[in-house]
């Protein structure tokens, strides 16, 4: 998974070869009679299991978020298959818990804590949610962390820039107001803040993209040609 980061890769299209026994290139084939469905449930389980989702969750998930109807059979064989083709994932999920059930609390990789006191449950809906957030907390976690850094580099650089006006973050996304002449200066600054190395260990690219638009609802993608 790391090494389809590093290359660029398609990292939906990995995680469909690793399920459904597809090669790489057949996943990334959108004329395959199947790409769409396996690519949906490839999605979902990228977004969902490695935080510990169970083959019962997972078939709700496809069913109500993705119209994906599949047997808990084939949810709990998907999952068998995942953890099979990426086999650190059940040895980091395994140990991450009971670091957490340790500590009583899981962390980002900055150190922001997570308090966890139902982790040592007698109830296991209790205590199963609670290994979740420990498995959520040093993924999307550290993630929130990285955009706080690239915040505090934009905050620096706005002194010098009293045109670029920000004024919503969206989860992983920043939005700006930025006069139309200056797009091109704006999308450069931007993604060399918000992709810069954020600490020595972190060794996988971060990639930006950006959008634009007259309004929210009309923004387009823009590729990097394009800055």
């Amino acid at each position: 998974m790391m090494e389809t980061y590093r290359t660029g890769g398609d990292i939906h299209a990995a995680t469909t070869s690793v399920i459904f026994g597809v090669t790489y290139e057949e996943a990334q084939d959108k004329h395959r009679k199947d790409y769409k469905e396996q690519r949906t449930i490839a999605k979902n389980v990228n977004f969902g299991t490695f935080y510990g989702l169970f083959p019962k969750g997972l078939q709700n998930t496809l069913k109500f978020k993705a119209g994906v109807e599949k047997t808990l059979p084939e949810c709990e064989s998907i999952i068998a298959n995942l953890k099979a083709g990426y086999r650190g994932l059940s040895s980091w999920q395994e140990a991450t818990k009971a670091q957490a059930a340790r500590r009583l609390y899981s962390e980002t990789w900055l150190g922001r804590r997570r308090y966890l006191p139902g982790i040592r449950s007698k109830s296991w809906s209790v205590k199963s949610f609670a290994e979740r957030c420990s498995l959520n907390t040093p993924i999307q976690g550290t993630a929130a962390d990285i955009l706080k850094l690239a915040i505090v580099r934009i905050l620096k650089g706005l002194p010098e820039r009293p045109w670029l006006k920000p004024i919503l973050q969206i989860h992983d996304e920043l939005t700006f107001i930025i006069p139309a002449e200056r797009l091109d200066d704006a999308v450069t600054f931007i993604r060399r803040c918000m992709e810069e190395q954020p600490f020595p260990e972190f060794d996988l690219p971060l990639i930006a993209e950006a959008s634009a638009g007259v309004t929210f609802g009309t923004m387009e993608g823009l590729q990097e040609s394009d800055k």
